[in-house]
């Protein structure tokens, strides 16, 4: 019963941390980590290939007020998100 309650709370743990984008090699490093603290703080971090680069444009203009990201900031998470390898 004690490895049952420990199993369960490892799984609660593991369900609440805060997700992360596995290191990924990239030209634009603050860019990446930008998104992972600006945007990965209130939701699932979304891989860069699930939208288009053209849709990147869209969502961030849909975020920044919740973002609170600068100009500056939006331009290095959209080079991120945007590079394709």
């Amino acid at each position: 019963m004690k490895y049952f309650v420990l199993l369960l709370l490892l799984i609660a743990f593991t369900g609440c941390s805060k997700q992360t984008v596995q290191s990924i090699n990239t030209k634009f490093p603050h860019g990446q980590k930008l998104y992972l603290s600006k945007c990965g703080g209130c939701h699932r971090l979304y891989d860069r290939g699930e939208f288009k680069p053209e849709q990147w444009d869209t969502i961030m203009v849909s975020m920044r007020s919740k973002a609170k990201t600068t100009a500056e900031q939006e331009k290095e998470i959209l080079l991120f998100l945007k590079e394709r390898e």
